[in-house]
């Protein structure tokens, strides 16, 4: 059997593996007793259900806006295509969720192959083991929100820059990271800082890594400046199809998180709850928010100013009278950023199989938060052992980005997850390093690498 023939079976079988892991593990996390709201916001949903409904012809184009990120209603709206037009919506919910799932599917093909290819075979399995041992992506599967779309724009800009590193001059790979960016941005708009540092990289390439600035300087500044413009285009595509049909804006909404983030540990920095009212009704920070937006509000209409030039200049003025809060607020968001908590059922309340009530939830917090420091560890590992970074930018590029953004406006562990792609991958180079990890996952991999290749 030739070279190429060996690696497709090889590719075949961990194909196939990966592909009825995920099913079982979608199977368990569907029937958890704690998911993702079906809906997030409803949003998404409403937004994507009507520009479905628009394209199939069962309403008029007044009811079609982009509120929000557009990727996911552009996303969102495939499935919704298919569905039928009298489709409920639990039903387009099982149309959303079947959809995610195959792009999740296909995300961990993807994160195979980028494994293997940066780094070798066994740190792209343990790569894809690692998504198993904590499915996360699984989880947020099952809701209709912003986290898989993103999570897959990253998986396929990844396999972009991939490509385009082993060839500069290859355009699929330069493509599929312009696309995968593009994608990534409108998804998340919030990732937008991974091309300002972009810049910055090359720069430095420019004169510290001269080889890299050669083979890859010009081209990359391409794509960034190709992103951008995409990016700008849709967004502002997306307030003419908006227009006057809705008050809320996306620069609206960024005001009004930003404003939140605020008060996100201000005066309360180890209060880790949920910013909602239900689960943190008599904390000070989230009491205070509330009357900051009353009195912001009546502000606006005592002065005749916009609600976005009134919490604009809060946002300001509030960063430099607080110098200490803002900092503090800062270090503590990226943490938060990390941390993983169940929101969507009390401790007292809490039932999986025979563990339940509040010793049972805070152990499963305890394993879960446990299991992710392992993975934060191991990325942190091959940041520190990887002499050559550079070529991974987009891998740390885009974790950095988001703890930036995040940092200095609101966090939710959410936001963090599109980046988890690169975390998973970093932290299996890394954790590889250490001789334990390493012969397991090489006693694993004897398994699903077999020595000997079946002949034709």
């Amino acid at each position: 059997m030739t070279q190429m023939s060996a690696f497709n079976f090889l590719t075949k079988r961990i194909n196939i593996g990966i592909i009825l892991i995920s099913s079982l593990m979608m199977f368990v996390v569907l029937n958890l007793p704690f998911k993702a709201k079906p809906f997030g916001d409803e949003t998404f949903h409403i937004e994507a259900k009507n520009m479905a409904r628009y394209i199939k012809g069962d309403v008029g184009y007044d009811k079609v806006t982009i509120t929000k990120a557009p990727g996911p209603i552009l996303f969102y709206t495939i499935p919704y295509i298919i569905a039928s037009s009298s489709a409920t919506d639990n039903q387009l919910w099982v149309y959303a969720t079947v959809f995610t799932f195959l792009i999740v599917t296909i995300s961990l093909l993807l994160i195979f192959r980028i494994g293997s290819s940066f780094f070798s075979r066994e740190v792209g399995l343990l790569a894809v083991l690692l998504f198993f041992v904590f499915p996360i992506h699984c989880y947020y599967s099952l809701g209709i929100l912003a986290e898989v779309p993103a999570f897959f724009s990253l998986t396929v800009a990844l396999y972009g820059w991939l490509i385009a590193f082993q060839n500069p001059n290859k355009i699929k790979g330069w493509v599929l990271l312009i696309l995968g960016l593009w994608f990534l941005i409108l998804n998340r708009p919030n990732t937008m800082l991974i091309l300002g540092l972009g810049f910055l990289i090359i720069a430095y390439s420019l004169f510290r890594r001269k080889e890299f600035f050669k083979s890859y300087g010009k081209k990359l500044a391409l794509t960034f400046c190709t992103v951008g413009l995409l990016s700008f285009g849709v967004v502002q595509l997306a307030k003419v199809i908006t227009g006057t049909k809705s008050n809320e804006s996306q620069e609206g909404l960024f005001y009004y998180v930003a404003h939140q983030g605020r008060f996100q540990f201000r005066e309360e920095p180890t209060d880790f709850r949920y910013w909602e009212s239900d689960i943190r009704p008599d904390s000070d920070d989230y009491q205070n928010w509330g009357k900051s937006v009353h009195k912001l509000n009546a502000i606006g209409i005592e002065t005749h100013r916009s609600p976005t030039e009134v919490y604009r200049n809060f946002l300001i003025n509030d960063a430099l009278e607080h110098p200490f809060w803002f900092t503090r607020q800062f270090f503590i968001k990226c943490f938060y950023g990390h941390v993983y908590f169940i929101n969507s059922v009390k401790p007292e309340k809490f039932h999986l199989g025979p563990i339940h009530g509040t010793i049972g939830y805070w152990f499963v917090i305890l394993l879960i938060n446990c299991i992710n420091i392992a993975l934060i560890f191991g990325a942190l590992l091959f940041l520190f052992k990887e002499k050559n970074l550079i070529n991974y930018w987009p891998f740390w590029g885009v974790i950095l980005a988001l703890l930036i953004f995040h940092g200095l406006t609101y966090m939710e562990p959410r936001y963090m997850f599109p980046s988890r792609v690169a975390l998973y991958l970093m932290s299996a180079a890394g954790l590889y390093r250490i001789k334990w990890f390493q012969n397991k996952v090489n006693f694993i991999a004897k398994f699903v690498f077999p020595n000997k290749i079946p002949t034709s």
